[in-house]
């Protein structure tokens, strides 16, 4: 199962509405200058970062140019992210900040790229030096809370997000984020640490060696099979685990008592039932590999994909589709009572009951699986790039299965039907 991590903070972006300036004179760099302004203008951002790199080498008002220059890479590097392309947004918004070494705001930019890309340490340098430029900046606090948070220092976040609610104290869904921090250190507060080379797992005391070294074994084999299994897709280490009896996971994640694993930015999971005996290891194997597949469609997406494909994609490659689940499939389409596609895309499978969210992970298993063994892997991964940068799924399907919905629907009842 996946909860949508934490939202990056990126609505100061979106919004992103910095303006140039212009000069009268009649030098061939003012010229530029201007003309930059005029792109500017026109949202033609790319052309008015080379006006304003010609425009630096004149005489004009250098700190008019650099200025002008920035707010073109920024506001490039906004656009670029809209797409979901984030590596060269970055890019942009580290010109930014080396041209403007006092304006938080490119490094904020910055730091909200990197988390994006997951790589957490360039994202907290970012923040962190943000936070040094102009001392107080309660959105570069906020995300700097996240980026240590999604580093697994609940201590350090709760610290930058105390500070953001008590100057402000209505901050949009940060009470909500900094409570389940809270909580998580409140169950996590005597766990140990284990780092491998891609995975740093944190566990209760009470989980035998023997059992942590297994759960190493399957994490770093999910992380070969499942890479390979998207064609080389491995996202950047560390990637967070934490390992929990069943009493702990509830507490912590708050989530009804038949989720069996989630992925929230973190994969989570108990490995003892709520009578406290441990889980057989291919029910832990099961679990763990299909939390996995979520890191793996994230890191290509940036962002959640449909619901169906996300959880049915996380199904098919961590379980085949057994008897049991076949022979629901085929009750369901029998009985002419399947669930939309479409509607999945934004049904809120939390709010409902476990036997409807059963019926949803069958149907989500089966169309993916059929994607994925009819059409290949190639045409899935295609479809999760496209998703990622910003096609909508409809157009998607479209233009890569040449399927609509109901076109998806109906082979899939054909097949179980």
């Amino acid at each position: 199962m996946t909860l949508k991590p934490l939202p990056i903070l990126l609505a100061f972006l979106a919004a992103l509405t910095a303006t140039v300036a212009a000069v009268a004179a009649d030098t061939a760099s003012v010229e530029f200058n201007n003309a930059g302004v005029q792109a500017y203008n026109k949202g033609e951002f790319e052309a008015a970062i080379g006006y304003f790199d010609k425009a630096k080498a004149g005489n004009v008002d250098p700190n008019v140019v650099k200025r002008n220059l920035c707010n073109a890479h920024q506001s490039l590097g906004n656009e670029l992210a809209k797409k979901g392309d984030y590596r060269e947004a970055v890019g942009h918004a580290e010109s930014a900040a080396t041209l403007d070494p006092v304006n938080p705001s490119p490094l904020v930019q910055a730091g909200a790229y990197y988390l994006r890309l997951d790589e957490l340490n360039r994202a907290i340098e970012k923040l962190e030096k943000a936070i040094t430029v102009k001392p107080g900046e309660l959105t570069a606090h906020e995300m700097l809370g996240y980026a240590y948070y999604r580093d697994n220092d609940l201590s350090s976040a709760r610290a930058q997000w105390d500070y953001v609610l008590e100057m402000d104290p209505k901050r949009p869904e940060l009470k909500e984020r900094y409570d389940k921090a809270f909580r998580e250190q409140s169950v996590e507060n005597d766990f140990g640490r284990y780092k491998s080379r891609h995975f740093q797992v944190s566990y209760p005391p009470e989980i035998p060696a023997a059992l942590r070294t297994q759960v190493i074994g399957i994490l770093d084999r999910a992380f070969i099979d499942i890479g390979r299994e998207f064609g080389g897709v491995y996202p950047p280490s560390p990637i967070y685990v934490i390992l929990y009896d069943a009493k702990q996971f509830g507490e912590a994640t708050k989530t009804a008592d038949y989720v069996g694993a989630l992925y929230d930015g973190k994969i989570r999971a108990p490995l003892a039932d709520g009578a406290g005996n441990w889980l057989p290891i291919d029910e832990i194997r099961r679990r763990l590999t299909h939390e996995y597949v979520h890191v793996v469609v994230k890191h290509i997406t940036g962002d959640e994909p449909p619901w169906w494909v996300n959880e049915g994609l996380a199904e098919t490659l961590s379980r085949t589709l057994d008897q049991d689940r076949i022979k629901t499939l085929q009750k369901l389409y029998r009985e002419g009572a399947p669930l939309s596609l479409k509607g999945l895309e934004t049904t809120r499978i939390g709010k409902l009951d476990k036997d409807a969210v059963g019926l949803a992970y069958a149907q989500a298993h089966a169309t993916v699986d059929l994607l994925w063994t009819r059409y290949g892997r190639a045409k899935m991964i295609t479809l999760l790039q496209s998703v990622g940068k910003g096609q909508k799924m409809d157009d998607a399907l479209r233009e890569i299965y040449r399927k609509t919905y109901p076109g998806i629907e109906k082979d899939v009842a054909t097949t179980y039907g």
